[in-house]
């Protein structure tokens, strides 16, 4: 098992220095000047001679593989640069900002698996029934519909005609715990249900799967109860193709969390983001996009690791 970890982290060490490459060479394809757009922002340093110390200041007259290098770096040791437009320290940006990301998270997380996995069982159990014709379509559904469009309905039927909640923004759980969950539940049912609806896909195939092995068959002529045969025998074998896709579906999650907190007017780490590319801010787009991949390599390490506990198989391939 540990070399199995080992070869893991090194394949994400890799992955994460090719990526880290890459969001750089991205950062500077931005069209336009990242000073002049700071200079639009505020006039105080429309002055050329001004926008020239500025470009010394950050680096931005330096050959690119030496900005590379500083960057990245700096970026490893907690330095993250300062923003173009506000002059803010990026990392104390990302402190601000990240709470309201992670409850999106840990809401998305509570709608998918509160909806996906107990669907997924029902309808495994309720094969070739209306009911698990029903529970099918509703997560079809879930999958295909469009995050922007699902938003903006829940906006109109909740928080225009029913007025049950707000349209938009955010109220730190601190202030006002109520207001605060009032808040979040558009916002996080939004990410979740195209998650649930996969993920009860994924239990109810993988469950009819293992539940027609022969073991499965030897332990119900034991006399063990479903529940029993489910917990002991079925669930652990189930659950690889699962947790694959939890690996695989994170990076959709990642990209809603942006369009989500846009619409919603969240004060999170991808409304940041977004704002960042608006302004070609170079050290907080930098930052966001190799924070992001940190989550997505740290995530998918975790399903490898996973996947190998409980395939015994993998860890010996």
């Amino acid at each position: 098992m540990k070399s199995y970890i080992a070869k893991r982290l090194l394949y994400a060490l890799l992955i994460l220095f090719l990526v880290s490459i890459l969001i750089f060479i991205i950062a500077r394809l931005l069209p336009g000047d990242p000073i002049q757009a700071a200079a639009m922002m505020n006039m105080d340093l429309a002055d050329e001679e001004i926008m020239n110390d500025l470009r010394a200041q950050f680096g931005l007259d330096r050959p690119a593989h030496l900005q590379y290098f500083y960057w990245i770096r700096d970026f490893f040791i907690g330095k993250w640069g300062v923003s173009f437009g506000s002059g803010e320290p990026v990392f104390d940006m990302f402190l601000r900002r990240i709470p309201v990301t992670l409850e999106l998270f840990a809401g998305y997380v509570f709608w998918s698996f509160l909806i996906g996995f107990p669907l997924g069982v029902v309808s495994a159990f309720k094969r070739n029934t209306l009911l698990d014709a029903s529970i099918t379509s509703a997560a079809i559904t879930g999958i295909s519909v469009p995050v922007i469009w699902e938003a903006i309905v829940l906006i109109y039927l909740f928080a225009v005609y029913f007025q049950i909640f707000p349209p938009s923004g955010y109220v730190p759980f601190s202030e006002n715990p109520v207001e605060n969950i009032l808040c979040m539940v558009m916002p996080t049912f939004v990410l979740g249900t195209h998650t649930a609806g996969m993920y009860m896909r994924y239990v109810r195939s993988s469950l009819l799967e293992v539940m027609g092995q022969d073991y499965i068959r030897t332990a119900r002529a034991k006399g063990l109860g479903e529940m029993a045969v489910i917990m002991r025998h079925a669930a652990k074998p189930a659950m690889i193709p699962v947790v694959t896709v939890i690996g695989i579906d994170f990076a959709y999650v990642i990209s809603g969390t942006f369009l989500v907190e846009y619409m919603f007017a969240l004060p999170g780490f991808g409304r940041m983001g977004i704002d960042a590319i608006a302004a070609r801010d170079y050290p907080v787009i930098q930052a966001t996009l190799l924070v992001v991949a940190l989550f997505i390599l740290m995530v998918n390490l975790v399903v490898d690791l996973l996947y190998g506990y409980l395939d015994p198989r993998v860890r010996l391939a």
